[in-house]
């Protein structure tokens, strides 16, 4: 399936996919297969994913699909922001995706404050590929990927060029945060602001 932006309404912060804006007593998955989205760039900060307040995902795949010329996030997985051990997302999966032009982050993923009562949020990232990722002036994050205080982080075989960083955020408990098998070229290396990870066959240019 191909989702093309180009004739949208020519409003700041569109999306393709939005929860709703007031809590939801059920969750939900959120599951896109070979797809392609590109040029969602009519305005600025227009999202794939757009989540509110209270709304949370068991799973959130995005599988053998492209993302390129969007002028917001992909996912944004960040709205929980009170710092009290809330987060949007249990399971986020990225295999085998193209991000290519995003101006925001092709993922942020926030769990804030330091309650250990919960596991997740969990991340399975693989075989991607991040191209002129997160270099838009109104991307916060400063990121193509962005992950704070994710519990469980696996990304093996993703390329990064000429991106915003990888960013880890890591203060919950004992994360567990391993990188195996990419590389990053003209990209500024991983930044870790606290705790730990592991790292294996690593390849900066």
């Amino acid at each position: 399936m191909k989702i093309d932006g180009a004739e949208s309404p020519d409003y700041s912060g569109n999306s393709v996919i939005r929860t709703s804006r007031y809590s939801m007593n059920r969750n939900y998955k959120l599951i896109i297969e070979n797809c392609d989205f590109t040029d969602l760039d009519v305005n600025h900060s227009f999202n794939v994913l757009k989540i509110y307040k209270n709304t949370f995902a068991d799973s959130v795949v995005l599988r053998n699909s492209t993302f390129k010329n969007i002028s917001g996030a992909v996912l944004s997985l960040d709205a929980e922001m009170d710092d009290i051990g809330i987060y949007s997302a249990e399971n986020v999966v990225i295999d085998n995706c193209q991000f290519e032009d995003i101006g925001g982050a092709a993922l942020n993923l926030h769990r804030g404050g330091r309650d250990e009562s919960t596991f997740g949020p969990m991340l399975q990232m693989n075989n991607s590929t991040f191209k002129n990722v997160g270099g838009d002036q109104r991307n916060k994050s400063g990121a193509s990927v962005s992950l704070h205080g994710v519990q469980v982080t696996h990304i093996t075989g993703c390329d990064f060029t000429d991106s915003k960083p990888l960013k880890l955020h890591l203060v919950v408990g004992e994360p567990i945060t391993k990188i195996k098998g990419s590389k990053f070229n003209n990209t500024e290396k991983v930044v870790a602001h606290d705790g730990s990870y592991k790292d294996e066959d690593l390849d900066f240019d």
